[in-house]
């Protein structure tokens, strides 16, 4: 049992800022962080590779040697080109959306400058003659110089539209950029940075390429399907070969003096003479590759192909396809390691790297770089949070209390949804594409079981009554009814096609399931068998039950619309519009309202559960995806997934309180209730953002009225004696609560003097063995006390 003087930790009194953002925690541990790979840069002086991203605002830091994750770098959003300067040794991140170029000391992966650029920094190249970097501006038509000693812009130069890509002639000491948007391409003296020429090339020009042999640019024309080849001297047309379909990428071997171009729309490499330019051959690769390597050790040629999820290797010297190599989801950059002789490949679809072996054409090992959090749940009785990351198979385990990691238990292939039973206290974690659900021990984090479920587990709900769990198989058009004693399957239930959601309605034991289409299948939670099918709107997705009325609400995604079915006789009372793609809904205990966020226009639709009408709609961030609600102090929290942020709403009048910045993507929501926490996990940045909210509404100078409060015994088997102590009269009103934060009644509700009062209460006999929480209001302050209940 909590004392008094513990209490006080549950209490916390601040001023009225309200809601604060507590901490950051990344997951699973904090090496991981980015989301979409797509940039490398090789260090060889300390033989170190660097990875950028689209999400996540860090540099991932690789040793080459051992192949693990060293270092994590801050640096800015959308990191789309990075490069390795020898010279001084540090890396140059280009970061699209902040406009800036961060500078990494590549000795100590520490961040040396941040400098700023034109609009949208896209790629950057090296001049090694001057040691200056220069970055193309994508949206300002500029090109920034920095020095590579003093890392400050020496000057900027306007180029043309939609700068695209940069190469640098060591023979001529120019840098050539190429236009996208006008169809051309500058010619810069890389001494004076000053333009030369504008040389006129095909549609959409988008690589480029030196042929250091024969002083030869080589320009790759995406709209017009072909290679214009440069004199590298005069600066002046020398020919235009015809290529495949949407050319993407060049790569010049220097062992055999060849042009290799990459055509993306017919997923092939025409390999090209250096010499002759002539079209020496075309080889089928996989499909819509996106970028080619080069290892001179074993004059090989690398083409990464995000579509087949695949590395194809060509023979330099034969120009004939050796192998194709299985990798991660939608690979698209590459860079090879001198030192080890391996290849890097970025896979964006999957968040991790593939490590190829340069000699040996195998996988020599994967590493995960983001771990794609996106569903969370909360354990009342332990205190912890789970969070399931889709990306690294594993579940990462969170003292609720010091908001730290306990552990990392590894589960299945791609975990989707997680469920706290109280009644055992034990977590269930479907993973979607190895078809099972994983059982953790609530107490020990040790693994229980894992039970084969039907295919593509996605949605699970429980029946405390009958203490069963239903896993909603999305891929399987089923849903599997485990035993929550003995976790292991009691039946599987044809429902319909690719159920997703469910939902439990207590009064009458029922689990409600969406199926895509327009239908909600209804389950009896005794018999395990379907009651009825209940037609709804196009698409549904979400559930929710109320109480109070004993309805469900279900949120049609292609609908635009709410369904209200009557539980007691399973018929639609009404179906109500909403704003585009309703994706989430939450109930709000205390004033009986129902929370619809629609992600598609950017706002929530208040819906009064008395009489199913519309209340208010309230405008949020972009892409609201997840809602929680905190019966603490009766608010609502909304995730917008685009914004990256958390809309905060008052419970009682619809009104947004605030708005805090979390990670990137926030998908899911979990309330601590103890603490007034509520957790949520930033998808694209492989974090849990921590906010917390004060424990009641004080102010400062308040003076709490509540002096004591204690409840005894507990575990109980029979009844509960309540014993508090007021300083001055008040209107008091105790409360109990389930783990989730859902609200089961109230005990006492009346004016009180002051002094000690004490009174005895006896649960109702429906009331499962559990963890609860007893809320004591008086006079404006709140205080929190759990209690466990065995049932007698």
């Amino acid at each position: 049992m909590l004392s008094s003087r513990s209490m006080s930790i549950l209490l916390l009194i601040i001023p009225l800022s309200g809601q604060w953002l507590e901490t950051t925690i990344p997951v699973p541990d904090s090496l991981y962080g980015i989301s979409f790979p797509r940039s490398f840069a090789y260090n060889e002086t300390n033989n170190k590779v660097y990875v950028g991203a689209f999400y996540g605002r860090q540099v991932i830091v690789i040793d080459g040697a051992t192949d693990q994750k060293i270092a994590k770098v801050r640096a800015g959003r959308d990191i789309w080109s990075l490069i390795w300067n020898r010279d001084g040794n540090k890396i140059y991140a280009a970061n699209l959306n902040d406009n800036t170029v961060t500078v990494i000391d590549g000795e100590g992966d520490t961040v040396i400058a941040t400098i700023p650029t034109g609009l949208e920094p896209f790629c950057l190249v090296r001049n090694a003659t001057n040691n200056k970097i220069y970055c193309a501006n994508r949206s300002s038509n500029t090109i920034s110089v920095i020095d590579g000693d003093g890392d400050t812009v020496i000057t900027t130069i306007a180029v043309g539209t939609n700068p695209w890509a940069l190469t640098w002639s060591q023979i001529s000491n120019k840098i050539y950029c190429a236009n996208r948007g006008s169809d051309n391409i500058t010619v810069i003296d890389g001494s004076a940075d000053t333009t030369i020429t504008t040389i006129a090339v095909g549609s959409r020009p988008c690589a480029l390429t030196v042929n250091t042999t024969g002083s030869r640019v080589y320009c790759a024309n995406n709209g017009s399907n072909t290679v214009t080849v440069i004199d590298g001297e005069g600066d002046t047309t020398i020919t235009i070969i015809g290529v495949g379909s949407e050319p993407y990428a060049l790569l010049w071997n220097s062992i055999d003096n060849k042009l290799y171009c990459l055509n993306q729309y017919d997923g092939s490499v025409t390999v090209i003479d250096g010499a002759t330019n002539a079209v020496i051959t075309t080889l089928k690769v996989g499909g819509r590759p996106y970028q080619l390597a080069f290892n001179p050790a074993n004059d090989k040629i690398y083409c990464a192909n995000s579509q087949t999820n695949d590395i194809t290797i060509i023979d330099g010297r034969g120009d004939s396809v050796i192998t194709t190599v299985r990798v991660g989801d939608g690979p698209m950059a590459l860079i090879w390691n001198s030192t080890n002789n391996k290849i890097y490949t970025s896979n964006t679809a999957s968040d991790d790297i593939t490590v190829i072996g340069g000699a040996s054409n195998n996988v020599i090992t994967t590493i995960p770089v983001g771990s794609q959090p996106n569903e969370l749940t909360w354990n009342g009785e332990a205190g912890k949070v789970y969070c399931a990351n889709r990306a690294t198979d594993n579940v990462t385990i969170i003292d609720g209390s010091a908001n730290t990691i306990i552990t990392n238990v590894g589960v299945g292939n791609q975990p989707v949804a997680l469920l706290w039973n109280p009644l055992t206290n034990r977590i269930y974690c479907a993973n979607h594409l190895s078809n099972n659900i994983t059982v953790i021990d609530g107490l020990s984090n040790n693994i229980l079981a894992t039970i084969p479920v039907g295919a593509g587990p996605t949605g699970l709900g429980l029946s405390r009554t009958s203490n069963k769990i239903y896993s909603a198989n999305y891929d399987g058009n089923s849903v599997t009814v485990i035993d929550g004693a003995e976790d292991t399957v009691i039946t599987t239930i044809g429902v319909g096609y690719m159920p997703s959601d469910l939902t439990w309605n207590s009064t009458d034991n029922k689990i409600y399931c969406t199926t895509q289409g327009r239908y909600v299948t209804v389950i009896d939670g005794v018999g395990d068998s379907i009651i009825t099918v209940v037609e709804v709107g196009a698409f549904p997705c979400a559930l929710i039950w109320t109480a109070t009325n004993n309805k469900i609400y279900c949120a049609n995604w292609g609908g635009n619309s709410v369904t209200i079915i009557d539980c007691s006789e399973d018929t639609v009372l009404a179906t109500i519009p909403t704003g585009f793609y309703p994706t989430a809904l939450i109930w709000n205990e205390y004033n009986n309202k129902i929370y619809c966020a629609n992600s598609g226009s950017n706002n929530v639709t208040v819906i009064d559960g008395d009489g199913d009408s519309i209340l208010t709609t309230i405008p949020t961030g972009l892409g609201p995806s997840a809602l929680s609600w905190d019966p603490i102090n009766n608010k609502v929290y909304c995730a917008n997934k685009s914004d990256g942020n958390v809309s905060i709403i008052d419970g009682d009048g619809d009104t947004i309180i605030t708005t805090i910045r979390v990670g990137e993507w926030p998908l899911a929501l979990t309330h601590n209730p103890i603490y007034n926490r509520t957790y949520v996990a930033d998808y694209r940045s492989s974090t849990i953002s921590v906010i917390r909210d004060k424990m009641a509404q004080t102010s400062i100078g308040f003076h709490s009225p509540i002096r004591h409060l204690e409840v005894r015994p507990t575990p109980a088997a029979h009844a509960l004696s309540i014993r508090y102590a007021l300083d001055r009269p008040a209107s008091v009103s105790i409360k109990i609560f389930n783990p989730i934060g859902q609200c089961l009644g109230t005990i006492w509700n009346r004016n009180q003097g002051a002094g000690i009062h004490q009174l005895e209460w006896t649960p109702p006999a429906t009331l499962p063995t559990g963890t609860y929480f007893l809320r004591l209001e008086a006079g404006g302050d709140t205080r929190i006390i759990k209690v466990v209940w065995l049932r007698s």
